[in-house]
């Protein structure tokens, strides 16, 4: 029998680690820095090689060929990663970069001294006061840091998060070095991550699985989560105590990166990083995501028909082992994929090609290396997996008629429904506007069922009040001229009688303009002021004041219809219901009219666009509806299903397109902002 080197041996450490409640044999290769876990008889099996090339050879007849076999293997298996590490060049992703900088146990012996205080009573209550101050404060502010959220997308947030990403995630970092100093683990190498344009960089902690308890791995996992939260008390209450300015909008941004990495990322337990190990850990289940895996390809392996190797747990515990596969892969192209088409539209063109570059790194390529990739050697003491499963034919037929009948759906008619706000129309319809300028006196407040002649608006105007007393005294004077020609003749009379009619007529124009400046009920109803006003303030004639509903006419209502459903409206409507107030009314199809309206564009005067608006009459009166907003639901003529799915794809595209266009319009206003300022 041909032994393994000597210096190979050397290289290679047999661990033994708890797990559970049975024991796990940890193979850990000092060359690549990579574990291999092992079963019962595999381990015997290298032990005995150990022994043996550590004897000079003697011995060797004594083996158990089958354990030898099983040893021989783990060794093959070591070679094989060692190959991969050095051979195999991975493919540059923007998305997804690991760059290994230095070795992080250099600086474990100038943490020694601090890792006990951190991790002990005074680290806890410092936690906890942090906690009870950021609290009292943010109620007091009403949690106004929370728009920071708000643009965590924009340039301006991205390049922040890149300047201060460095500072923010080295503490993190620095919390795992002082939690496994503590544990008296040792660590490996330390970098950076590039995941969706975020620097993360990272501590390789692997030491904790062959050397730190179940407890230790847990306090290790979690200290950069835990740093997190303290880091982000600590930029919030910073944030609190600085005055309005760009320092404080940079302190937000950092705040808003701190907890949205370490939520997204950090501490999430379907994403290979702290949450997972922790949860790992807390399971008692250290290869979680492996075994998911595994339990994942067996189950679908096993639906279709086809052979797989053997379950290693109970039915119940491996269907949620596939559960929780299925929700870690789908997870992980959730945050893919929204943090791609966040990036798409934006940087002028820059956004759609890492995206797609990444997407395609992250996804397609590693798709189609494992097809066209030939398949490993089983590992020590697994079982063989191919071929068919005896009396599997029923399973295929089952596979090929779920198959069919996916394709045939594509073909099925489905009508298209759409859910769409609905309001009354306060700018249309409902519209109570003022027909003559004025200052404003006064006004109804509040939202409620007004009598015929009640009140609204009251406005002033001063010059006009002058001008109606001018004509007041042009019509006395009028009159007086009638008394005192009436005396002097006919032509003097008559003369009289026109300069009487003059001024009734310009005296009763001026007493309609003023009385004009009273806005009141046209009818009883219920009124809605839309417009601030303040007592003072001029108003230009034509303003909206505010919603007048008469309580008999019928309700109007109106909604925005997005350009998608247009298609599918003119095609034809075959059913539509109202829900206001809690309740719900079918309504005709004549009842709604589609609208399409020109939006302008203020700054340059031109079209920017067109809008549709539907419009809504409801079997209703106002005052049958208390707040008068609900939803419409429509329901059109059917299509085939694949017309869905096009429409879908349409409308995202068509998304797309809308946020590209937004990202150049705030970039042109913010340089002619910054024009205009230097101006």
């Amino acid at each position: 029998m041909d032994l393994p080197r000597p210096a190979l041996v050397k290289q290679i450490e047999l661990h033994l680690s708890a797990e559970g409640r049975g024991f796990s044999y940890l193979l850990a290769d000092r060359v690549s820095g990579q574990i291999l876990r092992l079963s019962r008889r595999a381990a015997l099996g290298y032990r005995g090689l150990a022994e043996v090339v550590a004897r000079g050879g003697q011995g060797a007849a004594a083996l158990d060929p089958e354990e030898a076999r099983l040893g021989f293997g783990a060794l093959a298996w070591v070679r094989q990663l060692r190959d991969a590490v050095r051979f195999r060049k991975k493919p540059f992703n923007p998305m997804s970069l690991q760059l290994p900088l230095f070795d992080a146990s250099r600086i474990q012996p100038f943490a020694a001294p601090l890792a006990p205080h951190v991790f002990g009573l005074p680290g806890l209550m410092v936690l906890l006061g942090l906690m009870a101050l950021a609290a009292v404060l943010g109620v007091r502010n009403d949690w106004k840091i929370m728009a920071e959220f708000n643009e965590v997308f924009s340039l301006e947030a991205l390049l922040t998060f890149g300047a201060v990403a460095p500072f923010l995630k080295i503490l993190h970092e620095f919390g795992h070095v002082l939690a496994a100093t503590a544990c008296g683990v040792r660590l490996r190498q330390a970098g950076v991550n590039i995941i969706g344009f975020y620097p993360i960089p990272y501590v390789d902690c692997s030491e904790a699985d062959l050397t730190a308890s179940r407890r230790q791995r847990m306090l290790i996992s979690g200290a950069g989560i835990v740093t997190d939260i303290v880091l982000g008390f600590v930029l919030f209450l910073v944030w609190h105590l600085l005055p309005e300015g760009e320092l404080r909008q940079v302190v937000g941004r950092a705040f808003v990166f701190a907890v949205f990495s370490s939520l997204l990322l950090n501490a999430n337990p379907l994403m290979r990083m702290d949450g997972y190990f922790l949860l790992a850990d807390a399971l008692n289940h250290r290869n979680l995501g492996t075994d998911a895996t595994a339990a994942l390809k067996r189950g679908w392996r096993g639906a279709l028909g086809l052979s797989a190797t053997p379950r290693q747990f109970g039915r119940g515990y491996e269907a949620w082992l596939a559960l929780y596969g299925v929700s870690s892969m789908f997870y992980r192209w959730f945050v893919l994929f929204t943090l791609v088409w966040q990036v798409l539209p934006r940087y002028l063109g820059l956004g759609l090609f890492l995206g797609l570059w990444g997407g395609w790194m992250m996804l397609a390529a590693p798709t189609l290396s494992r097809l066209s990739m030939t398949p490993p050697p089983a590992p020590p003491g697994a079982g063989a997996e191919g071929g068919e499963r005896p009396g599997s034919h029923w399973r295929k037929a089952l596979a090929a008629g779920l198959g069919l009948g996916l394709t045939a759906l594509l073909f099925v008619p489905i009508a298209p429904r759409v859910v769409l706000d609905v309001v009354p129309d306060s700018f249309g319809h409902y519209a109570l506007s003022l027909p003559q300028p004025g200052f404003v006196a006064g006004h109804a407040t509040g939202d409620g069922l007004r009598a015929a002649g009640d009140p609204l608006v009251v406005l002033v105007d001063s010059v006009l009040d002058a001008r109606l007393a001018l004509a007041s005294l042009a019509l006395a004077e009028a009159q007086h001229l009638v008394r005192i020609g009436s005396a002097s003749g006919a032509a003097g009379l008559q003369r009289g009688l026109d300069q009487l009619e003059l001024a009734q007529e310009q005296h009763a124009l001026l007493k309609a303009e003023r009385d004009a400046l009273f806005l009141t009920a046209p009818a009883a109803g219920r009124f809605t002021l839309t417009q601030q006003m303040k007592p003072g303030e001029h108003l230009a004639a034509g303003s909206v004041a505010g919603r007048f509903m008469p309580e008999g006419a019928a309700l109007s209502l109106v909604a925005a219809m997005p350009e998608g459903w247009v298609e599918h409206f003119d095609r034809g409507l075959i059913g539509a219901e109202l829900r206001l107030d809690g309740r719900y009314h079918p309504l005709e199809p004549a009842a709604l009219r589609l609208a399409e309206e020109l939006r302008h564009d203020n700054a340059s005067g031109g079209s920017a666009g067109r809008s549709f608006t539907l419009h809504v009459t409801a079997p209703l009166t106002a005052g049958e509806v208390e707040t008068g907003a609900g939803q419409v639901r429509l329901v059109f003529g059917k299509i085939a299903g694949w017309r869905h799915l096009a429409g879908w794809v349409e409308g995202k595209i068509s998304e797309f397109r809308n946020a590209e266009i937004a990202e150049k319009q705030q970039r042109l206003e913010r340089n002619s902002g910054s024009q205009a300022a230097e101006y």
